[in-house]
Order: structure tokens, then sequence, then C-alpha cells
């Protein structure tokens, strides 16, 4: 593919973002009595419309009331908090809480959620990300909502959870909404628990649509990508939300784009590029080969490092240029060399790479490993195996090399290090 003519597909990502947090800023309009008098809510509909299956797990919890208003069980802890207090600690305005004293909604609210198991901070964080929550009609609206969550194989301490993180959900029709997602999710990744572990680790997917969620999955799935796989995907709160927030035809060009490029489905990489992708249009694309032209790469050594890291793309042009002119002014590597070890771009140079090839060069200079060892696979390693190998190995003996992984040497130090390093022979530090 010709890495220029990419951004022709390229458009401005338009998501549907219904759902999202409310932020803070917007507490100010949700106080205006015109707001609060728009309020609508969903009423629990007839059965007959809900399929049997979901019909029969609302069944199933048809003893574990949430209980009333007037429920005597709430334990003493539960009950010391007011309507005031969760709007004073929420910091919602006073004239907020003169709409709430109005009214005899709220107090039912607070009461349905202390006597379904909620504490108080989990109220509080509730009531700040949907503060239209305590407008709610609690037993017409919200106690069906909870029953059928309760129902779909949560554990309670799961279940408060979901709640707490996303109290959108509430705004979800049960019978349009709720009920049809759950299924679907259920047939779509092959197994009910497939679909709780997606729920539980992505409780916005609650608050999705079927119209963006069905067409996107089927994209996935004529692709091969098994319902284990997918369902792993729907679990990362970044990719869940791109699969669940993106418009279908959006979404289904971009994936077209990466198989083009190469990329196999079942990779990681894979969804790295269309997470990527779907965040990038035509003239950041155009703006990233540009930046790395200027910096000696060839539009295949961009398409190739795009490839292994397609994160990259999403790195300040800041932050991408002193990375390369490091490795290309410290070890003389060259932007085609760089674009075969891509992978060294995406970690911090501060935090990483430079206290490691210090490390390195101190036990060179002690001859303490051997002059053949290679700095590429010393820099890819995991933490662990580098910290045991390179610093607990040695710090007794060289106690520099913990200073310099730690980050505390002096810079003079450092420089003297860094000149010693850059003497090496080149075959030794690639």
């Amino acid at each position: 593919m010709d890495v220029s003519s990419m951004s022709s597909y390229f458009s401005p990502p338009f998501l549907h973002l219904s759902g999202a947090m409310i932020p803070s800023a917007t507490f100010p309009s949700l106080c205006k009595p015109k707001s609060l008098t728009q309020i609508k809510t969903d009423s629990l509909v007839s059965s007959n419309r809900i399929n049997s299956s979901s019909f029969r797990r609302l069944q199933c919890v048809s003893n574990l009331s949430c209980g009333s208003s007037s429920s005597s069980s709430i334990c003493n802890d539960m009950v010391s908090f007011t309507v005031e207090d969760i709007i004073t600690s929420c910091g919602l305005s006073n004239q907020f809480l003169v709409l709430c004293k109005s009214s005899e909604k709220p107090n039912a609210v607070l009461n349905l959620l202390r006597s379904c198991g909620f504490s108080r901070t989990q109220v509080e964080t509730i009531v700040s990300k949907y503060p239209r929550i305590l407008f709610c009609k609690a037993q017409e609206n919200l106690k069906p909502k909870i029953d059928f969550l309760r129902s779909v194989g949560l554990s309670e301490t799961e279940f408060l959870g979901v709640v707490t993180t996303s109290p959108q959900l509430f705004t979800r029709s049960l019978k349009n909404n709720l009920v049809p997602l759950v299924d679907f999710l259920v047939t779509s990744l092959g197994c009910q628990h497939n679909a709780v572990v997606v729920i539980k680790k992505y409780p916005f997917i609650l608050s999705s649509t079927l119209k963006y969620l069905v067409p996107n999955l089927s994209t996935l799935q004529n692709l091969g990508i098994p319902p284990s796989q997918i369902s792993n995907m729907l679990a990362n709160t970044i990719v869940g939300r791109v699969i669940t927030c993106t418009k279908p035809c959006r979404f289904s060009e971009v994936v077209s784009t990466v198989m083009e490029m190469g990329f196999d489905p079942l990779s990681s990489a894979f969804k790295a590029a269309v997470r990527a992708l779907l965040f990038c249009n035509g003239t950041t694309w155009e703006g990233k080969l540009v930046l790395y032209k200027t910096l000696g790469f060839s539009d295949e050594d961009f398409l190739k490092m795009f490839k292994v890291n397609p994160s990259l793309i999403s790195r300040s042009d800041r932050l991408i240029r002193s990375t390369v002119e490091f490795y290309i002014n410290k070890f003389n590597w060259s932007p085609s060399q760089l674009s075969r070890r891509a992978e060294v771009l995406c970690y911090s140079l501060e935090k990483r790479i430079i206290p490691r090839c210090l490390v390195v060069q101190i036990l060179l200079s002690r001859d303490r490993i051997h002059h053949n060892v290679k700095l590429y696979p010393v820099l890819i390693s995991s933490e662990n195996d580098f910290l045991q190998r390179y610093v607990i190995e040695y710090k007794d003996e060289t106690p520099e090399v913990l200073d310099a992984y730690q980050g505390k040497m002096k810079s003079a130090e450092c420089d003297f290090y860094w000149e010693e390093l850059r003497r090496l022979p080149f075959k030794i530090i690639l």
C-alpha cells in the first residue's frame, strides 16, 4: 500500500458517546429547574416482549428485593448520610438541594441504593457521575434494572462496582436496551461467562447501543476472530469503547485499511492498529509521515514501524523527535536500522533506556559482563529479567549499577559512561 495515499482512508472519527461520564463542569446546568423538569424515566414494560431466557433471569431474583423506602434492615453506618450530605459532598449547588428537598424521589432513591448495599462513597460517586438519578422513580424505574443486573451472573461486589462505575446505564431502557444487549453479548461471545467478564471489566458497554455494537462485532467475526478474542477486546476499556462507540461505516473502513496493510487479525498488533487509526485522521497520518521523513526515514521505514508498533503515530511530535535523535546521536543507529527495532521507540528514555544503557556500560567498564553483549535484547527485556540479571547480580561488587538503575548518577558520571559506550564497536551495541 502506498503510504502517501493513506490519508484517503481517514476521516475525522465520529464517535457516539452516549453514556459518557458527565463532567463536573456540567453540574450547574443540571441544577436548573428547566433541565430537571425534562427528566424522563423508563417504566417497566410487560414481560411479553422480553425473551424467555431474560425473563427467567428476572424471576430467579424476584426474592432478592432491594427493599422499599421503609426498609428497617439498613445498617446503622448506611443510615448516617442524607440527601443533603450527598449533594454537599458532590459539590452540587444549593438550588439543586432545594429542588431535591421539594421532591420525595431523592430520599426514595437513596433508600433503594442503601438497601442494595451501596456504601456512602459509592453513592457519592454515582450521584457525581449521574445527578439526575436522584429524580428517577426508585421502585418503578431503578429497581427493575437493578434486579436484572443482579440476574446476569455478577457477584454482589461486581454488581456494585459496575453500577458505581457506569450509573449512566440507568438511562437505558430495560426492554429496548439492557435486556437485548446482554442477550446479544451472551450469544455473540459464546457463553454467559464471557458476557459477564466483559460487563465486569467494561461496564460502560451497558450504556452503549446495539445500533453500533452489532455491525462492528459482525465485522470482527467476518475476519475469523473467535468469540474468546472478541471478548478480550471488549473487556479492554479503550478497545471496547472503540468498538461500541464508533459508527459502523467508519469502523469497517479502518478495519479494511488495517487488513490491507498486512496485519494478522488474530494478533495484538491488529487491535493496536485499529485503535490508532480510529483516533487518527488524514492530516495526522500525513503529518507523522512528514515528520519521520525529516528524521531520515523512508515511506517503507514508516510503514514498517507502524506495523511493529501502531501507537507510534499517537505520540507527540516533540517526543518522537527527541527519541529518534537520541538513538541516532548516542548510538549512531541509522533510521533504517531503527525501523527494524521500532519497539525501542515506545520506551521512556528517562525511566528505561538511559538507566539500562548506563548499567550495561558500567558493567562493561568493570569487565563484569562479556563485550559481545547486544544492547537491543537488553533494552526490550522485561523489568524483572533486567533487574535480576544486571543489577541484583552485581550490586554488591559494583554498587554503581544500583545508582544508575535508579537514576541517581551525577551528570558528569553519566556523560563519562555515555562517551565510553559510544566508543564500543557498533556490532556490540546493536
